[in-house]
């Protein structure tokens, strides 16, 4: 490189006075100077075998056409002989100043040789002086040993990723929906029939709310615990008004006050968006008493029209606590199939007093006066002794011969209901499952239930919602015990406060409810797979309860604001902000960030390979070096290596210092022996990189 250079330099000051190609041929004149001077000195051989082959470049440089390109292109076969020195040969490691120029200089050529490739035609491209200065300004950049953390990187590929999968999913839900299909991934009615089940994590729904996503209580020993919560989501029901009239008259009937009625209930909000889903029915929380949507409010559960994604509910529900102590003993309370609460329904003004003493709300709110009548009279004239939640047709001897066993010697409704949900919590949770004996069984029949049911319980052993919630119904049912099914998404909430909750499909979910006469629709979890709904105990104690825990408190209700008609057709003002986005970041973000992912899975895969075709010396060396950083890191920089193996052996656990004493032995021995039995044995490389992976 030098001569060369010098050569170029030469023919320039021949230029200024000889034009033509006399000026290359006067500067070649010094080679034979340099021949008789450097050729009767034996250190200088490889100089002048440098020097003829400089001499000669520079001559094709002039006289060949197109050498410039020639030179310019073959950076990248100089690319692939490098990294074959690098990785088969294990030469050019990069420990020294001249290997680390070597590099700088072939990754010019290399940015220079692409670079002219994507030029357009009679464009001059950069010249390769702005390349040079680029890479004068790395060679003087000072270096640092700590490998670069490219964990932020990472990060931002991963979001850029996730959003590429969004606007996926979106184009495949828009195309559905051109086409008129359904596009539902997770959440269905009762027509599941119990096969093998795939799920995806396709979002579905997508919650917000204020409050905390857990709560908290106090252990007997002082610490405090969290607890997740976790939501039960109905399809199609909607606002249960009904269920929440008989749930007050039963608490006026048991005479609980705010401070009792505080241990195990509370009005909680959320607001829930539709994701990719397609679906006629409203999907609220369960015992919701308040629905609001744009238009204004939502009574029924199934709507005239197909809510898409985007469609959005405020909710307010009855929180309830279904494994407080106080709740479960009143529940236990011997209760038969009939009306005996009938007469301590509260008439709407005391209705009105006694709802506002136990959680500050107005009833008004929440149902008007007519409304209230209409909900008492539909609890008066229902018979829950028959009708279709008592139906057990398609129901085997087995399956009765099954219920009775488990009912037997129970007293109440409720303890027959908590029996059999142990009994089927016992059963193997799995999805790759089967569905009834006829292939035609769903959830839609007491007959397809019961199928599933039989198939599950005295067959398979295994299966998952579908096949625990109807063997629980139609065991109930079997028992004289109201129940049915219930179709929606069970959703745990993490322990970290976010703006929104993504509810996934794989949260789709199906469970039971079973009717406990005075106290009306109770929910049960007989899938082994989660918590049992009881499970999820508040801990609240009326002594020492000292303030609302998060998550289901005393609140009033949101009254949505009117929205005009003109407000729906107006475009959101960021629209073209957003299109920008759409159309021109996002394109350039990908494309940056998959170059990064390929450059850190290159340098990855090229220490590997490296490591992996290395010499035994080498990967040596490689564990050697890393064991050392692993002990610098564990001693928390107590050690510092200054050249001596033996000073990293006390860092190291007392187990493992002999075997460390060894792995450092041989190293020294395959750096400083000459025999050729300094290698390292195939033992002691398989001990090194054992102890650097405990180390690790």
């Amino acid at each position: 490189m030098a001569f060369f250079f010098f050569f170029c330099v030469l023919e320039h000051v021949f230029r200024i006075f000889i034009p033509g190609r006399a000026a290359l041929l006067l500067s070649l004149l010094p080679t034979f100077l340099f021949t008789f001077v450097l050729k009767e000195i034996p250190a200088f051989q490889a100089a002048l075998l440098a020097l003829f082959f400089a001499a000669a470049l520079r001559v094709f440089s002039i006289l060949i056409p197109g050498i410039k390109k020639i030179f310019l292109f073959m950076a990248l076969p100089m690319d692939i002989a490098v990294l074959y020195i690098f990785l088969a040969l294990h030469r050019v490691p990069g420990e020294s100043a001249e290997e680390k120029l070597l590099c700088i200089c072939l990754t010019i050529l290399t940015m220079c040789a692409i670079q002219a490739l994507f030029f357009e035609k009679d464009r001059v491209p950069f010249p390769i002086y702005y390349f040079l200065a680029v890479g004068i300004l790395v060679s003087v950049i000072p270096m640092k040993e700590a490998p670069i953390d490219w964990t932020p990187v990472i990060e931002m590929g991963q979001k850029i990723a996730a959003g590429i999968e969004k606007r996926a999913d979106d184009m495949s839900y828009l195309f559905a929906s051109l086409f008129g299909e359904s596009y539902t991934a997770g959440y269905s009615t009762l027509a599941p029939s119990g096969q093998k089940l795939d799920t995806d994590e396709k979002m579905q729904l997508i919650l917000t709310t204020d409050e905390l996503p857990y709560r908290t209580y106090e252990e007997e020993g002082g610490s405090t615990m969290k607890l997740r919560r976790t939501l039960y989501l109905a399809g199609g029901r909607g606002a249960d008004l009904t269920q929440f009239v008989r749930f007050v008259s039963f608490l006026y009937s048991e005479d609980i006050d705010g401070e009792t009625a505080g241990l195990f209930t509370g009005i909680s909000h959320v607001n829930v968006e539709y994701g990719y889903l397609d679906t006629r029915d409203v999907i609220a929380p369960s015992n919701a008493i308040l629905l609001n949507e744009w238009g204004g409010r939502v009574t029924d559960g199934v709507s005239s029209v197909l809510h898409k994604k985007g469609y959005s509910l405020e909710a307010s529900y009855l929180d309830i606590d279904y494994g407080s102590p106080v709740l479960v003993a009143l529940m236990e309370d011997e209760r038969g199939v009939g009306n005996e609460a009938i007469a301590l329904i509260p008439d709407y003004d005391t209705a009105s007093s006694y709802v506002k003493s136990l959680w500050e709300i107005e009833l008004k709110d929440i149902i008007s006066s007519d409304e209230y009548e209409r909900a008492v009279a539909e609890i008066l004239s229902a018979d829950m002794g028959s009708g279709e939640y008592l139906d057990a047709a398609g129901a085997s001897p087995r399956l009765t011969e099954l219920s009775d066993e488990l009912a037997s010697g129970v007293a109440s409704d409720y303890e027959k209901c908590s029996k059999i949900e142990a009994y089927l919590r016992q059963y193997t949770y799995s999805r790759d499952a089967v569905g009834g004996y006829d292939p035609d069984s769903d959830m839609s029949t007491p007959e397809g239930m019961s199928d599933i049911a039989e198939r599950f319980l005295f067959d398979t052993g295994k299966g998952y919602c579908v096949h625990y919630t109807s063997s629980m119904v139609m065991l109930l049912r079997l028992c004289g015990i109201p129940a049915r099914a219930v179709s929606g998404f069970r959703y745990a909430f993490p322990f970290e406060k976010a703006g929104e909750y993504t509810v996934s499909s794989s949260c789709a979910h199906i469970w039971p409810e079973a009717y406990i006469s005075g106290i009306g629709w109770v929910p049960f979890e007989p899938t082994s797979a989660y918590y049992t709904i009881s499970g999820n105990h508040w801990h609240r104690t009326a002594a020492g309860e000292k303030e609302a825990l998060p998550g289901a408190s005393k609140s009033t209700l949101p009254v949505p604001a009117p929205v005009s008609d003109d407000a729906l057709d107006e475009e959101p003002a960021d629209s073209t902000v957003s299109t920008l986005f759409t159309r021109f970041f996002i394109p350039a973000a990908v494309t940056a960030a998959v170059l990064m992912m390929l450059i850190v899975l290159a340098i990855r895969l090229a220490g590997r390979l490296r490591y992996k075709f290395g010499t035994p010396e080498y990967r040596l060396g490689s564990d050697v070096e890393q064991i050392k950083k692993l002990l610098i890191k564990k001693s928390g920089g107590a050690v510092t290596d200054l050249g001596l193996l033996s000073d990293f052996t006390p860092a190291a656990p007392s187990e493992l210092q002999e075997d460390l004493n060894t792995v450092f032995s041989a190293y020294y021995r395959s750096v400083y022996g000459t025999a050729a039995s300094s290698a390292p044995t195939p033992t002691e490389s398989a001990l090194a990189k054992t102890l650097r992976e405990k180390l690790r």
